[in-house]
């Protein structure tokens, strides 16, 4: 029942109005060459049994030129990736070939039109240098890098100190290998790149923001050969030095134990000789055999010059 209704509407709408009406607003959505042509309808039709022709031909002044199907399609958009130059496209409405609309026409031209989508951008850090390695962007439909498809194509670098984002420097490059010197030593650098095209003055977009941070360049300078050169010769004298007082110490110390400067006497020589498990010298007691036995003591004093010694 729908189908009939739409197609007594079509019927109506062209007796009364002459023809169909052609689609409005054709917009080209275009990102590296992947070329989508889309429009609206000006009208409540609905999308059933309603097709549209889309067609393209080259802008050139050739009057053999003609315009060439592309899509014969019921959605509202075609794909005009093969469109690689400056061309003419229209479009139509189509019911049941009972009836067509005017043609919607408009021109495109790939190369000022496309978007330049982001690169692919990787750094790494070498002996106080950044290394940036740039890849893409790349044509959708083969592969085809923007430096083959655009004659001046530069690649915009902008870089800048982490935790400086507002002092941004910007270099160009026509390679996809560029390298960042003059940085400081340890510091932590990070970047954007985007394509550009010199001869249409066209900007793509810029990559993901990539950080990385820098090391020494490997060079050391003067100052630092003499700070280290001084400081190692202090450190070898105090190690020296210390080391003299210890071996001074020991020395001595060995001296003293096993050349000592003064002798012991003989007595103490002969005690210390002994075996310290020897019995001690302790009295002999008296034996029984004897009885009383005592020794007879003299007492003899110094006699004076001035008096006769007394018996």
């Amino acid at each position: 029942m729908y189908r009939y209704g739409l197609i007594a509407f079509v019927c109506v709408w062209v007796s009364g109005f002459g023809e169909l009406p052609a689609p409005v607003s054709l917009t080209m959505d275009s990102v590296n060459f992947k070329n989508i042509l889309r429009w609206n309808l000006s009208s409540g039709l609905g999308d059933d049994n309603v097709t549209y022709r889309v067609q393209y031909k080259q802008d050139v002044m050739n009057a053999k030129v003609t315009y060439t199907d592309v899509c014969f399609t019921s959605e509202l958009y075609c794909d005009l990736t093969r469109v690689s130059y400056k061309s003419y496209l229209r479009v139509r409405m189509e019911v049941n070939d009972t009836a067509v609309s005017d043609w919607a026409t408009i021109h495109f031209d790939p190369y000022t039109q496309t978007i330049i989508g982001p690169p692919e951008v990787k750094v790494s850090s070498r002996s106080g240098y950044l290394d940036v390695s740039i890849y893409g962007p790349s044509v959708e439909s083969d592969g085809t890098l923007f430096m083959d498809k655009y004659y001046k194509f530069l690649y915009r670098i902008a870089y800048w100190k982490e935790l400086e984002p507002a002092h941004v420097t910007v270099i160009n490059t026509s390679q996809n290998i560029h390298i960042l010197n003059k940085l400081d030593e340890w510091t932590t650098y990070c970047l954007k790149v985007q394509g550009y095209e010199t001869e249409y003055d066209r900007a793509g977009q810029f990559s993901p923001v990539v950080c990385a941070k820098t090391t020494s360049d490997g060079r050391i300078s003067t100052l630092k050969i003499v700070v280290v050169f001084v400081g190692a010769l202090l450190i070898t004298t105090a190690v020296t030095l210390v080391l003299s007082f210890v071996i001074f110490k020991v020395y001595r110390m060995i001296r003293y134990v096993f050349y000592p400067s003064f002798s012991f006497p003989q007595h103490l020589k002969e005690y210390l000789g002994k075996p310290f498990y020897s019995t001690p010298f302790l009295h002999t007691p008296p034996s029984e055999e004897c009885g009383e036995c005592s020794e007879q003591l003299t007492f003899v004093s110094e006699a004076k010059d001035d008096k006769e010694p007394t018996s």
